[in-house]
């Protein structure tokens, strides 16, 4: 059963054909600009704060009706949420081996990010520890009484406005960059048990807890960060790093004139407009096609298709 469910949990599909017809799918796009919580929060108006935009898009077509994308896109999740002390961003990627099982495979997701995002909302929390929030949110979700079946991975990060200080925990296979003048400053690395089997954060049924992963959220590797003016933090799931090679993003990054709100979702957008065009090429040696020939891994070359979910943040401070 164990290595059965592992060769699924990212399967990809045999035919990449049976995605064109997403090429005729209105993009999805949830904005938010963390300004607009400056008012409320209570914060200081002359601490640093990030103005954001989030951007994705599901591997297979919404259907009229389907009100699951609210902050999904697939089986992929995020949330945004400001405090008097920190802004925070995550996002989660639910294992779609779940699939196979007959649950859906975005629910996890989904129901982690909203606890991580509630959990910003507590007296306690500075924003200082990432993978506090993680386990916190993680506790919050698994002591439910009858709590949601699945996996997902998960990446949160946090900048502290005082000391304009990014605070970063990743468990699996999503991440995070950090560009400063058009180069990444850094960048966040897998936690991969075996090729296209990540990290991943679990709540299995009591009866077969033994057939699936079940890593911790303190596993998460927490990193800090000075941050500057200007510099831009990218959050996204796999199904943007494993389609977009780094110089590819780079570039349109590079081409942004602003950083205002209408900038930066411009940006976003064409950044996964590319990496989901990318992902349906079945001759582009796409990142993920040349993790495989490392990991001798039969894979005939071309990208993934896969959901995609970006937050894209630039650092500002506000004018004297």
């Amino acid at each position: 059963m164990m290595s059965t469910m592992c060769s699924r949990l990212k399967s990809w599909p045999r035919l990449l054909n049976r995605f064109v017809r997403q090429l005729r799918t209105p993009l999805q796009i949830a904005r938010h600009s963390i300004q607009q919580f400056a008012r409320s929060s209570g914060k200081s108006s002359r601490d640093p704060y990030l103005i954001t935009v989030v951007q994705g898009r599901s591997k297979k077509p919404r259907y009229p009706g389907d009100q699951r994308a609210n902050q999904r896109f697939g089986e992929d999740s995020w949330f945004v949420s400001s405090t008097p002390l920190a802004e925070v961003m995550g996002v989660a990627d639910g294992v779609g081996g779940w699939r196979d099982l007959g649950v859906d495979a975005g629910r996890f997701a989904k129901e982690l990010m909203s606890c991580c995002s509630g959990q910003t909302q507590s007296s306690g929390f500075d924003g200082r520890n990432p993978r506090d929030l993680l386990i916190a949110g993680y506790q919050e979700l698994t002591h439910r009484e009858n709590p949601v079946v699945g996996s997902s991975t998960a990446c949160v990060v946090t900048m502290h406005r005082r000391d304009c200080t990014l605070y970063t925990a990743n468990l699996g296979d999503s991440g995070f960059l950090v560009v400063r003048n058009g180069r990444v400053l850094h960048r966040s690395q897998e936690q991969t048990h075996d090729f296209n089997t990540p990290y991943q954060l679990t709540v299995a049924p009591e009866d077969r807890k033994e057939s699936f992963y079940m890593d911790s959220p303190e596993m998460a590797v927490s990193t800090r960060y000075s941050l500057l003016p200007g510099d831009l933090v990218l959050l996204a799931t796999d199904g943007l790093f494993d389609n977009l090679p780094e110089s590819m993003l780079l570039k349109i990054l590079n081409g942004l004139k602003e950083r205002g709100e209408r900038d930066l979702l411009e940006g976003a957008s064409q950044v996964v407009e590319k990496a989901r065009e990318l992902s349906l090429n079945a001759s582009f040696q796409s990142p993920f096609a040349l993790k495989a020939r490392e990991h001798n891994v039969p894979y005939s070359g071309g990208g993934k298709p896969d959901d995609i979910t970006l937050i894209l943040a630039s650092v500002e401070v506000p004018n004297a």
